[in-house]
């Protein structure tokens, strides 16, 4: 389980990556699109995701146990988090 959130995670910071010169770029403009926003989202979804996710570690490296809400959670802010990239791709191309 820990892997596949390791390379959904290693895919959801690529994407954001790959958006952030062409959000860059539109901003230096001044102009606020759907593209601008649809990232703005995507980042804002990776953060709620990687708040979550350090939460449920620290909880553990503390000798706790996150039940099963907080890992629902979790799942749930991952695919808002996928979802969002995805959005932002599809809006903003390649």
């Amino acid at each position: 389980m820990v892997s596949v959130r390791l390379s959904a995670a290693a895919a959801g910071a690529a994407l954001l990556l790959a958006f952030s010169p062409a959000a860059h770029a539109a901003s230096v403009h001044g102009t606020d699109s759907a593209c601008d926003r649809a990232v703005a989202a995507a980042g804002k979804a990776e953060q709620d995701y990687e708040a979550l996710k350090n939460g449920i570690d620290r909880q553990i490296a503390e000798g706790g146990h996150p039940d099963r809400s907080e890992l629902q959670a979790l799942q749930d802010a991952d695919a808002q988090r996928v979802a969002t990239a995805s959005q932002a791709q599809r809006i903003c191309g390649p």
